[in-house]
């Protein structure tokens, strides 16, 4: 027999594989040139989060994203916003955050621009290759609205666009009279109560419940992260309406809006039986349900959306409106402040609120109102103490200034009370007397979303012009006011006097679209 060889045949190398490890070697080489040389393609702004956007109060920051990471120093100081925006930049990667140190301002258009930049890893005496920056953006149109006291706008709704047109548009038909409203957070809805204007005279009084459009359909904000933060806007044909809520078997009374537009709360009393009373909650849409409860008064939904500061007794509890729908006893308040009697306003984070103690507890300041800073830690400071009345507070979009009517009562045999406007700094709390109105007249206010204005619902005669001996009008004249006369006093927060500027329009509860 014939003996094979033990040693086997050497493999044979296929074309396949010679080119497989020649490509394989080729992206080796490559890869190690690219990481000891750099990626030399153009470096430009991938992201911009306001582009084309309508910005509004809630839109606190814009985000610059890069396609490579930045050296930081080149970028500040390249970058140019036009008209100014003061603010604060921070950095994450490739990611520049830009936070505005106050509201941006109402109805105006920016341009913002980068002409050049450089990159973090770039030789610093080389030229970078940067795509030159530019993009613009617009804040939301300077709008408001209120109730119609004369010819054919009285008891209707009437919204007024600033920034478009001086011209006012009526939103309601005449078939209906309005007692009361609260824009939507996006300004496209207004909510509304209405009575058939035939009912006054018929001695009914049946409230509904509607919304109607505005014709602003400007987009949601955007977080840091791209995300909404509100409902989508309402496309709809200014005018247009739809009902909320009927008042057949329960009378609608008073009624709050939250900050995200979807939660409703409203006052309401069984037509049958009038200790069934108390307010119910609607979410987005769904059908109405008690909020188990002891009864109450004036009620504000808080900043977050979830609970609700009410008038309780003596004092004021913060109740959470996520109770279960088949609950029958009550859920019991988070908290309860038996001193104060109302509530005004909350800080934008709901850490704070702007309350009025009556002082019944204490005879030194028995007939006087104290306004007071409560914080969610209890902690109590008083910002004012009139001898009369504290009519409305409310907090600017920075929670650093809290502007108050306030009344006091004249001297004299005839009781009269006079209103001022007052400006009280949070962290100073030094009042500032704005404006002084006429005797024995009620005054309205809304301090708008930027800040940079207060609309006030007012006689047409002030306290300077004022005949003593003359019967205050009935009419309320409508007044724009402009808190600060220098962009310093802004910055700083400082408003100062000054005379307010009559506007063409006559009715009640100016409010500004948010």
């Amino acid at each position: 027999m014939s003996s094979r060889s033990a040693t086997a045949a050497p493999k044979r190398a296929y074309p396949l594989d010679l080119w497989s490890r020649l490509l394989m070697a080729g992206l080796l080489v490559l890869a190690i040139v690219i990481m000891l040389l750099g990626d030399h393609a153009t470096v430009r702004v991938q992201k911009f989060s306001w582009q084309d956007a309508a910005v509004g109060v809630e839109d606190q920051a814009f985000v610059l994203t890069f396609n490579r990471p930045m050296d930081t120093a080149s970028v500040e100081a390249g970058l140019t916003i036009s008209p100014p925006l003061p603010g604060r930049i921070s950095w994450a990667g490739r990611r520049m955050a830009y936070t505005l140190d106050h509201p941006i301002p109402y109805g105006e258009s920016f341009q913002i621009s980068l002409p050049t930049a450089r990159d973090r890893l770039a030789d610093p005496d080389t030229e970078t290759q940067f795509e030159a920056f530019r993009a613009s953006f617009r804040s939301r149109d300077r709008a408001f609205a209120y109730i119609g006291t004369e010819g054919d706008q009285r008891g209707r709704l009437v919204l007024v666009n600033l920034s478009q047109s001086p011209q006012p548009t009526i939103l309601t038909p005449p078939d209906l009279t309005v007692l009361d409203f609260e824009p939507y957070p996006l300004g496209d809805r207004i909510l509304f109560s209405a009575i058939a204007a035939e009912q006054p005279e018929s001695g009914g009084f049946n409230p509904t419940l509607y919304t109607v459009a505005t014709g602003l359909t400007q987009p949601p904000p955007q977080d840091v992260f791209g995300e909404t933060t509100l409902p989508a806007p309402i496309a709809a044909a200014a005018g247009t309406l739809e009902t909320v809520l009927l008042g057949d078997q329960y009378q609608n009374l008073a009624f709050d809006l939250a900050p995200d537009g979807l939660t409703l709360v409203v006052q309401r009393v069984n037509r049958e039986d009038p200790g069934d009373f108390g307010p119910w909650v609607m979410v987005d849409g769904s059908e109405p349900r008690p909020l188990v409860t002891e009864p109450g008064g004036e009620f504000l939904i808080a900043p977050d959306s979830a609970t609700l500061l009410m008038l309780q007794g003596q004092g004021t509890a913060i109740i959470p409106l996520d109770q279960d729908p088949g609950a029958e006893t009550g859920t019991q308040p988070l908290d309860f402040l038996p001193e104060f009697g109302r509530v005004f306003d909350l800080t934008s984070d709901g850490r704070s609120a702007a309350m009025v103690d009556f002082n019944q507890n204490n005879p030194a300041l028995r007939f006087t109102q104290s306004l007071v800073l409560v914080d969610n830690q209890g902690e109590e400071t008083e910002l004012l103490n009139v001898p009369g009345s504290i009519l409305d507070a409310q907090f600017s979009p920075s929670d650093r200034i809290l502007y108050v009517l306030a009344s006091r009562v004249l001297p004299g045999e005839i009781y009269q009370e006079q209103a001022t406007l007052v400006a009280v700094p949070v962290d100073n709390p030094e009042p500032i007397d704005l404006v002084t109105f006429a005797p024995q007249n009620q005054v309205t206010m809304s301090v708008a979303p930027d800040g940079l204005a207060l609309l006030l619902a007012a006689p047409p005669t002030l306290a300077d012009d004022a005949d003593p001996n003359v019967t205050p009008a009935p009419v309320s004249q409508l007044w724009l006011l402009t808190p600060f006369q220098t962009a310093q006093q802004r910055q700083n927060d400082i408003p100062s006097p000054s005379t307010p500027e009559s506007l063409p329009f006559s009715g009640q509860k100016p409010t500004w679209l948010p």
